[in-house]
């Protein structure tokens, strides 16, 4: 993170559920968008922020998250900010099915999977924290003294709420959830987490 102390509220958004009829791992490939159960997530997390101040609406560039966006700009007067900062995690993964099956009949990436704690087949949760909690910090800086949005994907999400909660270890470690649709909503002040509440849409 800058050497900056955040304080503010910041909701962290993840997109609604995407269509994906053949079950791969997307990544950063472009052409998924929100499915029909995605969109009612959506509206969903909108609605449960149409009564917030927000002074700043930041999205991923990829079109699940632009969509969601979307939803939440139609209730607020302000526009979405595109920032690649805020994209889905690098993977080396892309394109094959996301059952072990996939995996176990793909020799050619088991090499990827050797060390799940940085992770080998991609972009490390390092670098993800640090564009992550920057783009944190600049959206509050951005808002003030209103709220900032921030929507993204389930494992920059989570990174970035561990960096900001100092806690350490991979996404997949202890009892943080982010379900499509999600919103994981900080209060900030000068650098410190003083309160914390999720929402997940109903379907």
């Amino acid at each position: 993170m800058k050497n900056a102390r955040p304080s503010g509220t910041v909701h962290l958004v993840r997109h609604g559920k995407v269509e994906n009829p053949k079950g791969v791992v997307y990544g950063r490939l472009p052409g998924y968008h929100l499915s029909e159960i995605g969109r009612r997530q959506a509206q969903q997390a909108a609605n449960h922020l149409k009564n917030r101040s927000i002074g700043a609406l930041w999205a991923s560039p990829l079109e699940r998250a632009q969509e969601t966006a979307a939803a939440i700009a139609e209730l607020h007067d302000v526009e979405i900010v595109t920032d690649e900062r805020l994209i889905e995690s690098g993977t080396q993964l892309e394109g094959i099915g996301r059952t072990w099956l996939a995996f176990a009949t793909s020799p050619r990436h088991w090499w990827r999977l050797r060390n799940p704690m940085k992770p080998s087949w991609g972009e490390s949760f390092d670098d993800i924290k640090e564009r992550m909690t920057d783009a944190v910090v600049d959206a509050l800086a951005s808002a003030a003294p209103r709220d900032a949005v921030i929507v993204s994907h389930q494992t920059p999400i989570i990174v970035a709420r561990n960096g900001l909660t100092r806690r350490w270890g991979p996404p997949w470690r202890g009892p943080t959830r982010c379900d499509t649709g999600s919103i994981t909503t900080l209060v900030m002040e000068d650098g410190r987490m003083v309160d914390a509440s999720y929402f997940a849409p109903s379907i």
